[in-house]
This record gives C-alpha cells, structure tokens and sequence, in this order.
C-alpha cells in the first residue's frame, strides 16, 4: 500500500493515532500505537530523512546571508 496522506494525532494524554489515507481512497485507517512504537517512528524516520543518499535530502543552502541581513530583508 502507498499513502496518500499519513499523519499522527493525539487524542488523549498518552494515546497516539497513525492515521493513514492510502492512494485511490478517501478513507483514512487510524491505528492506536504505543509510545514505544512511536518513538521508533520518530527515531527511524529521522535517520531515513537525514540519510546521505536519500533522494529527498534537502539541499545544502549556498547563500552566505545570515539570520541578521534575513531579518531586514523581511521587514
């Protein structure tokens, strides 16, 4: 399966919701996971998200402008 859409919710102090839309449906499929499970989650999604070959890696920034000449420019 491929999703469309996959997020996480809280609705209750210590209850964590992997909500899933998968492609050609306009349901969403919520599934009650554990804490554990969701550090897990957080923890390999990170390491695959900053993997050095991931083809979603975001660019490197080349700009020399720093936080200062950033916040003039949007004033």
């Amino acid at each position: 399966m491929i999703a469309r859409l996959a997020y996480l919710t809280t609705p209750g102090p210590d209850r964590f919701v992997l909500n899933i839309q998968p492609f050609g449906s306009d349901d969403i499929q919520r599934f009650e996971i554990a804490k554990a499970h969701l550090a897990n989650i957080l923890i390999d999604g990170a390491a695959l998200a900053l993997r050095e070959y991931s083809s979603n890696r975001v660019q490197a920034t080349t700009s020399t402008e720093n936080a200062d000449e950033r916040a003039r420019a949007g004033a």
